[in-house]
C-alpha cells in the first residue's frame, strides 16, 4: 500500500521535472532561432550600412523577434566602424517563472565588411 502512495507522490515531481525540461528545450530552441536570424541581420547591416526597416521587418517575420541598437547614437556609423545590436524575443515559461522571460542575443557588425 505504501508503494502506491510513494508512486503518486513521485509522479508530481516527475511531471515538474518534465515541465522544467520542456522549458529548457524551448529556451534553447528560441536562442538558436534568434542567433541564426541575428547572424543574417548582421550580414544585412554590414551590406546596407545601418539597421533599415527591411531588416526589422525580416527579423519580425522570420523569428517574431525585435532588433534594435544597444545605443541609439550608433545609428549613424561610417565605413569600417562597428555597430552593436540586440535581437530579443519573449517567452512565457511553464514552470521556471510566473513572468514572461526575454531571451536576448547581442551581436555586432562591421559596416562594409562583406561588401
Amino acid at each position: 500500500m505504501s508503494y502506491k502512495l510513494g508512486l503518486l507522490l513521485s509522479m508530481f515531481f516527475l511531471v515538474q521535472v518534465f515541465l522544467l525540461g520542456g522549458d529548457l528545450a524551448s529556451i534553447t530552441a528560441i536562442h538558436n532561432q534568434i542567433d541564426a536570424i541575428a547572424l543574417t541581420a548582421g550580414y544585412q547591416i554590414s551590406l546596407q550600412g545601418s539597421l533599415t526597416q527591411s531588416i526589422v521587418n525580416m527579423v519580425q517575420e522570420e523569428a517574431g523577434a525585435r532588433i534594435y541598437y544597444v545605443n541609439e547614437e550608433q545609428r549613424y556609423k561610417h565605413y569600417g566602424e562597428t555597430v552593436v545590436f540586440l535581437v530579443s524575443k519573449d517567452y512565457k515559461p511553464f514552470v521556471m517563472s510566473h513572468e514572461t522571460m526575454t531571451i536576448t542575443v547581442r551581436r555586432s557588425a562591421v559596416i562594409g565588411y562583406f561588401a
